[in-house]
């Protein structure tokens, strides 16, 4: 982790220096822009392992950049912006981004959310590698599913009724994690603390828009969820039986 490019787009340059000093105290490379051209000429150069985003930016909205972003990458990204209400980290969330931070921040807050998104990613990451890298495939990769789910854990990939679906890979951690615990209620603090590597006192707000997510994906009608269900007050479950394969 320590050695990793970190880019800071931020129109106040003295963010950027702030969260240059937090990260190098901590072994990381550090870069900082201050306008979204900037931004996309660092990543196709320099190719960094995480973006921190503002969303005012002099050259174009930073919701737009995090959507040409995440076209170009799948780095994790996270707003770290002024604009503090629920719609601002829905939208934030829902064109891309994996973590959203309001003004003023902890530098220490968010050093530790860089972390364990780095953390998360590399995990990932290497299993996708050796899923791909593996000569010849596995002849049984491991698999959780449903009558109508298939979820193959090595190879990263979701079918729903034979059809692939595309999962980013919050998605499909959050999505293994409750499969892997079907039919139990999850609190909203073990599935933050287990899918994003942080404490509950994170905004829950991150997990409720990729769930969200996860519904207009694998639901039937994703207004009436019958297979990822609410418990109101304590968090989510996976309510499909899971089969032998």
């Amino acid at each position: 982790m320590p050695g990793e490019l970190i880019l800071t787009v931020d129109d106040e340059a003295r963010i950027g220096e702030l969260v240059g000093m937090y990260l190098a105290k901590d072994g990381f490379l550090h870069r900082s822009v201050t306008s979204g051209h900037q931004a996309i000429q660092v990543l196709e150069r320099e190719q960094p392992s995480l973006i921190v985003l503002d969303v005012f930016l002099p050259d174009i909205d930073g919701y737009e950049l995090c959507a040409a972003l995440r076209q170009r990458t799948d780095v994790p990204i996270v707003f770290l912006t002024c604009r503090d209400s629920e719609i601002d980290k829905v939208v934030g969330l829902s064109v891309g981004a994996d973590d959203y931070m309001s003004k003023p921040f902890s530098p220490i807050e968010l050093v530790a959310r860089i972390k364990a998104h780095l953390r998360r990613n590399r995990i990932v990451t290497s299993k996708v590698s050796q899923a791909s890298a593996a000569v010849p495939p596995l002849p049984d990769p491991a698999v959780i599913a449903t009558e109508h789910i298939r979820l193959y854990t090595d190879a990263h990939e979701l079918y729903i009724d034979g059809k692939k679906v595309d999962l980013s890979a919050k998605e499909f951690q959050l999505l293994t994690y409750l499969m892997r615990n079907s039919k139990q209620v999850l609190t909203t603090e073990r599935l933050l603390t287990h899918v994003w590597g942080y404490e509950s006192s994170v905004d829950t707000k991150t997990l409720k828009v990729h769930i969200g997510h996860l519904r207009k994906k694998i639901e039937r009608e994703a207004a009436n969820p019958t297979r990822i269900v609410t418990i109101r007050g304590i968090g989510y479950k996976f309510n499909e039986p899971i089969s032998h394969v």
